[in-house]
């Protein structure tokens, strides 16, 4: 591609909105944001005590592909019902449409939900991070209409939001900023996102996480790091061989979390045969493996209560299945990647857990149903 030139990324191909919505999604990380990317008068208005990821969830693509936004909300000073809302949209590219269209449609979601649930209006702050080639002309909606009267501004519904453009800051500047919850290491990320060469160069910087975070080792961390493993890995078209050359970089346990990826979940899902093969055995797999789990898990249902006999019959009925139906270790690991993802983000769709993870469908839409 041209430089200078950018593209909108198709559906199914937007690696860089799954990797940001999976860190935004984790609370710290928005947190970390607020506190050292938002001016001081708003960093002092905000309860970061109460900061929550709202529950309700706003998607727009009128105005150009959007993968979803990252809401969070928290108590205005004094403790008013009224909520500050702030939208995270995230931008690889400079859109064709002013950005405001994006943010009100937005907006208009988030007032009509107040309105459904019996709210005052929210106040909402738009939160626009890019990480595209080119700097991003921030400039006011009015701006777009032309030869209109000086008089007639007051009915346009001119607004603006905060912008943090990756392309205006210094890669040192990113690294310097400590304890931030891993935020650094996307934003480093995002940066190199278009030079497969600065990602190479940058590989460990990036995948290294805190050394204050080595000894919890949570699935949190796991979780947020084989995400920019992935997403790294994707966009720069890695070959396996690099990958385990350049795992040796990697201190512990980053090195453990990336070598238990298995390599099926870094090779795109794209063969018809490899897709239909994996829908086809994990339905009958699933289906013989939950016959004999279930009927084992009612013998026992009379011992150990029918409730706790059922549950158990599932549970053995998931693993037969799984082990029945695919590759025992790449269905495993597979799996278990899956369910952590479903477990830590309930409210992604089928489609976003499969983009995030790298898995079909289909093999997001068994695991949920069981």
């Amino acid at each position: 591609m041209p430089k200078g030139k950018q593209t909108r990324p198709r559906q199914g191909e937007r690696p860089h909105d799954a990797v940001f919505k999976a860190f935004f999604g984790d609370a710290k990380i928005a947190r970390s944001y607020l506190m050292k990317y938002t001016p001081a008068d708003i960093q002092e208005k905000i309860d970061f005590s109460s900061l929550r990821k709202s529950d309700t969830a706003f998607v727009s693509g009128r105005f150009g592909v959007s993968f979803s936004d990252v809401v969070y909300e928290t108590q205005l000073p004094g403790g008013g019902l009224a909520r500050l809302l702030f939208l995270f949209e995230h931008k690889s590219y400079i859109p064709k449409q002013p950005i405001h269209l994006q943010l009100l449609d937005y907006l208009l979601q988030i007032w009509e939900d107040d309105l459904k649930n019996d709210r005052p209006l929210s106040f909402v702050i738009p939160i626009v991070v890019y990480h595209g080639r080119q700097k991003w002309p921030q400039r006011p909606f009015h701006s777009y209409f032309r030869n209109f009267p000086a008089a007639w501004q007051i009915f346009i519904p001119d607004f603006s939001y905060l912008l943090t453009d990756l392309s205006r800051i210094q890669q040192q500047t990113i690294i310097n900023t400590s304890e931030d919850e891993h935020l650094s290491n996307l934003f480093l990320a995002l940066k190199s996102a278009h030079d497969g060469r600065m990602i190479r160069k940058n590989w460990k910087k990036i995948l290294s996480f805190e050394e204050k975070e080595r000894l919890t080792q949570t699935d949190r961390e796991s979780i947020l790091f084989q995400s920019l493993a992935l997403y790294v890995i994707k966009i720069s078209r890695m070959k396996m061989s690099e990958v385990k050359e350049l795992s040796k970089e990697l201190p512990e346990p980053e090195r453990s979390w990336l070598n238990a990826v298995p390599e099926e979940l870094l090779i795109p899902w794209k063969k018809k045969g490899l897709r239909k093969g994996l829908k086809k055995g994990l339905k009958k797999g699933l289906k013989k493996g939950l016959e004999k789990g279930l009927k084992k898990g009612l013998e026992q249902g009379r011992a150990l209560g029918l409730e706790q006999g059922l549950a158990q019959g599932l549970a053995q009925g998931l693993e037969q299945g799984l082990e029945q139906g695919l590759e025992q270790g790449r269905a495993k690991v597979l799996a278990e990647l899956v369910i952590k993802t479903i477990q830590k983000f309930p409210e992604w769709s089928d489609e976003e857990v499969a983009e995030f993870v790298g898995a079909p469908v289909e093999f997001v839409q068994q695991l949920r149903q069981l």
